[in-house]
């Protein structure tokens, strides 16, 4: 892993990024880290999932929202178990809409990392491979930021 230098300490926005992950940050300033976790999501070649639970709703852990985007921060990096390539990107909540694209990496990789705010979701979409597998798995590490004084 990379220092964590390539994680930004003054940008609220949505940033995706393939390749080697960093090292994740012990301090932002401005920021109390909230909570820290790891999670497993299964992706199909069909479809864009997000960090969700079995039954389709999404985990409470990662409470992203539609309103006050800037009072969190996400950091998280991410690898296909298999090593297969994988489509990432980021998306934004939106009411009764749902989860609308917005960035998505121009190549599939295999692992990767982003900094989001409070209303971004990581979005992954598997390809096909060539032994024909259309699913594969991504394990993901996450950090939730809330603003501090």
């Amino acid at each position: 892993m990379k220092p964590f230098i390539k994680w930004s300490t003054t940008k609220i926005g949505n940033e995706i990024h393939g390749g080697e992950v960093p090292i994740f940050p012990d301090v932002l300033p401005g920021w109390r880290l909230e909570r820290e976790w790891r999670a497993t999501v299964r992706a199909f070649a069909d479809q864009w999932v997000s960090l969700r639970t079995a039954n389709g709703e999404f985990f409470r852990e990662y409470p992203a929202t539609m309103n006050g985007c800037g009072n969190h921060r996400f950091r998280l990096r991410w690898r296909s178990i298999s090593g297969g390539p994988v489509r990432f990107a980021c998306g934004t909540v939106g009411s009764d809409i749902g989860t609308i694209v917005e960035h998505e990496l121009p190549e599939p990789v295999a692992q990767g990392w982003a900094q989001l705010h409070g209303c971004g979701w990581p979005l992954w979409r598997y390809m096909v491979q060539r032994d024909g597998s259309n699913l594969g798995d991504i394990t993901v590490e996450v950090q939730h930021w809330e603003a501090a004084v």
